[in-house]
């Protein structure tokens, strides 16, 4: 059983996100798993139960305030598959998961690599990290929506996942086109 943190974001494996924790039952699950410990980030949207979470861990604590709050950044490991959920773990005030972890080769195929290099290229940025480059990292560089981050999470397999981003990656260069086309235009008249 796993802490569950229900949020209004997703956070991707290998992604670092600063949080503000003031709830009590937040406060406590960061007093918890303030040493490492792995909880589960899911989206939280009304519409529906999350099938799909991610494990995170405190990377590092930002500030203890004399309320009790605190701003952590938390960074993201591994994709999980809900399987049950429990309102509320026994003797604590948050609630818990039970998960199934999605295991994956993560490292990005040679035409996710040229897709991604080619996207920032085209919007002029360069990429300083060295390859390898794990297909969550280009998830993380292309700044995603969090419904795409979400769909996202829930890919079970790398050839999806690679499928996945190199179809996100043609979808953004279209609308970087499209753009530059207005832009274009809009100079003309």
């Amino acid at each position: 059983m796993l802490a569950v943190f229900p949020l209004n974001i997703v956070v991707l494996p290998d992604e670092s996100v600063a949080l503000h924790l003031f709830e009590p039952r937040y406060r406590e699950l960061f007093s918890d798993h303030r040493n490492g410990e792995e909880f589960v980030i899911l989206y939280e949207d009304n519409s529906k139960n999350p099938d799909y979470g991610t494990t995170v861990c405190i990377e590092q604590i930002i500030n203890e305030y004399p309320d009790g709050t605190v701003d952590v950044i938390v960074r993201g490991k591994q994709s999980v598959k809900i399987t049950s959920e429990i309102s509320t773990i026994e003797g604590k005030m948050y609630s818990g998961v039970t998960v199934n972890r999605i295991v994956i080769n993560n490292i990005a195929t040679d035409k996710l690599i040229t897709q991604f290099r080619n996207y920032f290229t085209s919007m002029q940025k360069s990429i300083t990290k060295p390859e390898p480059f794990s297909m969550y990292y280009i998830a993380n560089k292309l700044q995603l929506t969090t419904e795409t981050k979400n769909s996202l999470i829930a890919i079970e397999n790398e050839k999806s996942l690679s499928s996945f981003l190199i179809n996100e990656i043609r979808f953004l260069s279209k609308i970087r086109e499209q753009e530059n086309t207005l832009n274009q235009n809009f100079q003309l008249n």
